[in-house]
C-alpha cells in the first residue's frame, strides 16, 4: 500500500459526500459554501458542508465494514497511513465525482485510491482513482482546491451544547429536507434542541445543526 493513498470503498465515499452534498451553499458567487470540504485527519475521512443556517459532517473510519462484506482482499484495500490533510472542492465536482464513480449495488465494495498532491508553487489537488485490477473500468478524476477560506464545521459541531427544555422552535421545514438524505449508519435521526440550534444526529458518523430563524447568520470562515 502507498503510504501517501488512502484507500475506501465507492459506496462510503460517495456516500460521505451525498450526505452533506445538500448541506453546501447553492449560489456559485459565494464560493466559500458553494463547496464541500474533505479532510483526512489520520485515522478518519471527513466530508462536511454548511450555508446560512444549517451544517453538517459525515465522517468514515476504516474499520467500518458489514459483516456481509466477504469480498477478498477488501480488507487490505481500506484506510491509510498518511499525514493529515483537507481539501476544499467545488459543488459541481462532487456531481462529477458521484456520476464518474457510481457502481451498482454489488460492487459497492469496489475501493477508490485517493492521493492527495499539496500544491507548493499551486493549488492543491486530490486525485481519485479506481483500478482495472476491481474487475470494472479504470477511471481518475483529479480536483483542484477551491482556495477558499472554508468555516470550520467539525470544529464548530465538536462543542455539543446542553440540551434545553424549549416549548417551540422557529425553523424553516424545507431546510430538514437534506437531512432526510442522509444515511443511517447505526440508528435513527436524532434531533436535540438547544441555544437557538436544532442538532441533528444520523446514526454514529453524522453530526449537524439547523439555527433556529430568530438566530440564523452567515457562517464566519476560519482561515486554514
Amino acid at each position: 500500500m502507498n503510504l501517501d493513498t488512502i484507500h475506501i470503498p465507492t459506496r462510503d465515499f460517495l456516500g460521505i459526500l451525498t450526505d452533506v452534498a445538500g448541506l453546501a451553499g447553492q449560489d456559485k458567487d459565494i464560493p466559500e459554501t458553494y463547496a464541500v470540504c474533505l479532510e483526512w485527519d489520520g485515522e478518519q475521512l471527513h466530508a462536511m458542508a454548511g450555508d446560512d443556517v444549517r451544517m453538517g459532517v459525515s465522517s468514515w473510519h476504516p474499520d467500518e465494514l458489514p459483516e456481509e462484506a466477504a469480498q477478498d482482499g477488501l480488507s487490505a484495500r481500506r484506510g491509510g497511513l498518511c499525514d493529515p490533510w483537507k481539501i476544499v472542492i467545488g459543488v459541481p465536482d462532487v456531481k462529477d465525482m458521484a456520476a464518474t464513480f457510481k457502481v451498482s449495488d454489488k460492487n459497492w465494495w469496489v475501493p477508490l485510491a485517493l492521493d492527495y498532491m499539496p500544491g507548493y508553487t499551486d493549488r492543491h489537488k486530490l486525485r481519485v482513482a479506481r483500478s482495472t485490477n476491481s474487475g470494472l473500468p479504470g477511471k481518475t478524476m483529479v480536483v483542484l482546491d477551491r482556495d477558499v477560506n472554508f468555516a470550520d464545521v467539525r470544529r464548530i459541531l465538536a462543542a455539543e451544547p446542553a440540551p434545553q427544555k424549549v416549548s417551540d422552535v422557529l425553523v424553516n421545514g424545507e431546510l430538514f429536507a437534506a437531512f432526510g438524505a442522509v444515511r443511517q449508519r447505526g440508528g435513527a435521526m436524532k434531533l436535540t434542541f438547544a441555544d437557538g440550534q436544532v442538532r441533528v444526529t444520523v446514526g454514529e458518523r453524522f453530526v449537524g445543526q439547523i439555527l433556529a430563524a430568530r438566530a440564523a447568520r452567515r457562517l464566519k470562515p476560519v482561515a486554514a
